[in-house]
């Protein structure tokens, strides 16, 4: 190769090496190991405003936000060789704001000797990225502590609530079961009975607020006890029997003679029950049948209840189990609730490290699911 060539070949690559720190976005900084300041690249001016002498080894920190300081000291460590080192902080603009940069700090060292030749830096502007994030932060932060709020609300509301509504129920079973005598009046004996179960419907609904409420706010405790799922099952299917048979439906069942032993709260287990059990009455209408089971397999004690209802679009069922949730707006299928009873399911049985399942099918009907682990090791933390 000739001299002219090889000069030719230099001074193509010097173009290039030139061009590329010129026009890049990112401000390139070379400084000499005691800090002097050898090249600065003019993405400097444009995207801090700032001169060569702005960012000199004694300067550059006074421009770095007071709550940054640390990040911003950190890249004055030179890194060993084939080593980056990476801060993110904010530096003053010369119109008086703040810019966010991300700044990559690498050592140039000289092949054979190890010297520490050079300290290369890069600094992207992240402004637009930063503030983004921190939005999203903000929001989430906001959105968690209306949760929280509202969550404190009913609960607050809830007992509130509940403690005139015990007292209208039980004055009313009084008058229904005529404790004082005759009211002297078929009506008031109607119009009791329309109270006592109105007030029933409403504490009922309550209550479900109340429990819905202390679960999402971390604050439902579970009563653990040795707990026999088959006595548990038999009385919240008597509960529910006449309901079934009033609404002219055929109510099976099929459990062990035995009992089934499993560590659980047992109001809650009571309460996942009565609540599949209603929902499958609810929505099967006369004349079909529905089916409750009880089983152990594989460490895990199963609840399952089947019926030959309206069942759920396919749409529908990924938002089954969230508070307040109903499946449909027509009043046919979204009826006399407040959508809390499979969202309390759900929340109860994860709560005993359990899962809810819940295969449906319009037009043919609904399979639930209730699995919790038998033994006390195979429960989560809660």
């Amino acid at each position: 190769m000739t001299s002219a060539a090889g000069d030719e070949i230099r001074d193509k690559a010097l173009y290039a090496y030139r061009l590329l720190a010129e026009e890049t976005s990112d401000i390139v900084v070379v400084r000499e190991p005691d800090g002097t300041v050898d090249f600065v690249s003019p993405a400097l001016e444009k995207v801090m405003g700032r001169s060569k002498k702005d960012v000199a080894y004694s300067n550059y920190l006074d421009l770095v936000h007071p709550d940054d300081i640390d990040q911003a000291y950190a890249i004055n460590a030179v890194p060993l060789p084939g080593r980056t080192l990476t801060q993110t902080f904010r530096s003053r603009h010369i119109d008086g704001h703040y810019v966010w940069l991300e700044t990559t700090i690498r050592g140039v060292y000289e092949p054979v000797t190890g010297r520490l030749r050079n300290i290369l830096s890069i600094s992207r502007d992240v402004t637009e990225r930063i503030e983004h994030e921190l939005s999203i932060k903000a929001a989430q932060e906001r959105a968690e502590n209306a949760s929280k709020a509202k969550s404190r609300f009913l609960a607050n509301m809830s007992h509130e609530l509940r403690t005139p509504l015990n007292a209208v129920i039980g004055f009313t079973d009084m008058m229904r079961q005529r404790t004082f005598g005759p009211l002297g009046n078929e009506k008031y004996e109607e119009y009791a009975t329309l109270i006592y179960d109105s007030g029933q419907l409403l504490l009922d609904l309550i209550s479900d607020m109340l429990d819905m409420a202390k679960i999402e706010a971390g604050k439902l405790e579970l009563n653990l006890e040795t707990v026999d799922f088959t006595g548990t099952i038999e009385d919240s299917v008597r509960m529910l029997r006449d309901r079934a048979e009033q609404a002219g439906l055929e109510l099976s069942v099929s459990i062990p003679q035995e009992p089934l032993f499993v560590t659980a709260d047992r109001r809650a287990i009571k309460q996942i029950m009565l609540n599949l059990l209603s929902n499958a009455i609810k929505f099967t209408p006369a004349g079909g049948s529905i089916g409750v089971s009880l089983y152990q397999r594989s460490g895990f004690t199963t609840i399952a209840i089947s019926d030959t209802g309206i069942g759920i679009p396919a749409e529908y069922l990924d938002r089954l189990g969230m508070p307040f949730e109903h499946v449909d707006s027509d009043p046919m299928i979204a009826k006399n609730g407040a959508g809390l009873g499979l969202a309390l399911v759900r929340a109860l049985t994860e709560k005993h490290g359990g899962t809810l399942t819940i295969q449906s099918e319009e037009g043919v009907g609904t399979d639930v699911r209730v699995d919790f682990p038998t033994h006390e090791g195979k429960r989560e933390a809660a």
